[in-house]
């Protein structure tokens, strides 16, 4: 089996929901040498943005939509480890605290975000899912953190990325944090709508992002608040 054929493998393993096939595709995978971003962005993911596809249009519901992130999930067990070898040894860059919006429960790209940025030496707090505006207030505080990144995969669930936003705003805390979203739904153009600092499409997307900022405020002084 070729590098291609596992990969199309791994998004039919989403697709048909079949754990065991994914995590054996995984090691086949790793085995072979190819990169464990790869094997996530090449291959399962691509089953997972079909499953969200499928999810919005009512063609499957969420017990489907469980079976398939389990899929996804399984894999990561593997995957991880992996990922954060390559990590090994980085300074630290700085704090982010994650977590999907209230109303979703939905975690595969917000987890997936988490891991990347402990790759590239972030400390990362994840505050899970279905999460208020005012745990990340909390936790922000608490930890200092810089980023703040918000996940949603359900347009519904989007406006509450807003509130998160407002809330920051009325806190009078807004100028201190770096607020990224991302999720299948989630645009551009949504981004500048509710004034959040950074949109990425992928999760290595949101880590560049996330990154730069952390360089330009500090290179501005413009720290985390007081806790």
């Amino acid at each position: 089996m070729d590098d291609a054929e596992i990969l199309e493998g791994l998004k039919q393993a989403v697709l048909a929901y079949d754990v065991e096939g994914g995590t054996s595709l995984v090691r086949q995978g790793l085995d072979r040498g190819i990169p464990p971003l790869r094997l996530i962005d090449d291959g399962l993911s691509r089953g997972v943005a079909v499953i969200g596809e499928k999810f919005q249009t009512m063609e499957i519901f969420l017990p489907e939509l469980m079976m398939a992130a389990k899929v996804f999930l399984e894999a990561m067990k593997l995957l991880e480890p992996a990922i954060l070898a390559a990590g090994e040894g980085r300074q630290r860059r700085g704090v982010a605290v994650i977590g999907t919006v209230k109303g979703d429960v939905h975690s595969i790209g917000k987890d997936l975000f988490g891991t990347l940025l402990k790759v590239a030496g972030f400390e990362v707090h994840n505050l899970g899912v279905n999460v208020h505006p005012g745990k990340f207030i909390e936790k922000v505080q608490e930890t200092r953190a810089e980023i703040v990144g918000l996940s949603a995969l359900m347009t519904t669930t989007m406006p509450s990325m807003r509130e998160v936003v407002e809330f920051f705003d009325a806190r009078g805390i807004r100028e201190h944090h770096t607020i990224l979203i991302g999720g299948g739904p989630v645009t551009e153009a949504f981004c500048r709508k509710i004034q959040a600092d950074g949109y990425g499409e992928t999760a290595q997307d949101g880590v560049t992002i996330a990154t730069k900022f952390v360089e330009q405020m500090r290179a501005a002084g413009r720290g985390a608040s007081p806790a």
